[in-house]
């Protein structure tokens, strides 16, 4: 019985011994601090203005609870959300700190996000051209 059954049990156990040792994915959950990008000033959505963390482009507007990131279609810039660790204040975050973003420029002449600072723990999101 051993021999028929031995191997399939060895199988078995080295399964569940993996799978208990492996790290589970890390979800975005510590990306609580939702920015916005603000498309309507000077140079619009330039690659320069969207890699630009100034609050003059990137205004923040609330908690990812309230705020939801973009459908995430890749035309032009939409939304990040970072952890405290990349806002100025984080009771009152009113600017990113420390956070590096890069961009692209899409078919339809828009920059869109396509690289933000420890994307373990931030996200972002972009929109579609209008």
């Amino acid at each position: 019985m051993i021999k028929k059954y031995g191997i399939g049990l060895v199988a078995i156990i080295i399964a569940v011994s993996l799978a208990a040792f492996t790290a589970p994915k890390k979800t975005h959950l510590n990306a609580t601090h939702v920015f916005e990008f603000d498309g309507t000033v000077s140079g619009g959505y330039s690659e320069s203005n969207v890699e630009n963390t100034s609050p003059t482009y990137w205004k923040y507007v609330g908690e990812t609870s309230e705020e939801p990131l973009c459908d995430d279609t890749p035309d032009k810039a939409c939304r990040i959300a970072v952890t405290d660790a990349y806002v100025n204040n984080p009771s009152n975050p009113t600017a990113l700190s420390g956070m590096t973003i890069t961009a692209s420029t899409s078919t339809s002449g828009d920059a869109y996000v396509t690289g933000i600072t420890d994307q373990l723990d931030n996200v972002y999101s972009n929109q579609a051209a209008n």
